[in-house]
């Protein structure tokens, strides 16, 4: 990993930056590293260069913290998929190019529900933002 204020850049560097209603997704096999996920734009903070729009449906690549292996060292911030995706909504910043949406470092929150202003805004420190969204089931695998 990189240092903090790299991730913090980021966040306040990223082209796009919204929330969105995820999409049922089926069950992540333990050796996955990635995932892909199907979701729709709620609210969107900010867009450069204009490629959203409310309730588009996009999709973008998730890594993952591979539970079936060893780690996988590349730098990447590996995300636990199963506190992740027992939200529905999510903030994440994102960029566009070879037509797709791409996360930005990693820079995606679950969140309880969408709002008005950003749960991950301009001071919030540290690699990832944690979001508000607070899991009702404790992962088995730890």
């Amino acid at each position: 990993m990189m240092a903090p204020f790299v991730y913090e850049q980021a966040r306040a560097n990223a082209p796009l930056h919204v929330q969105l209603y995820r999409y049922d997704m089926t069950r992540v096999p333990d050796n996955a590293t990635c995932l892909r996920a199907t979701c729709r734009v709620l609210r969107i903070f900010r867009n450069q260069g204009g490629s959203l729009h409310l309730c588009q449906k996009i999709g973008f690549t998730i890594p993952i913290i591979n539970r079936g292996g060893s780690p996988v060292l590349d730098g990447t911030i590996r995300l636990d998929w199963f506190h992740l995706f027992q939200a529905r909504f999510w903030e994440a910043f994102l960029e566009y190019w070879d037509g797709g949406f791409h996360l930005v470092h990693s820079q995606i929150a679950p969140i309880q529900r969408p709002s008005w202003h950003p749960i991950c805004g301009p001071e919030t420190k540290g690699f990832l933002c944690s979001g508000n969204f607070q899991s009702k089931i404790r992962s088995k695998v730890q």
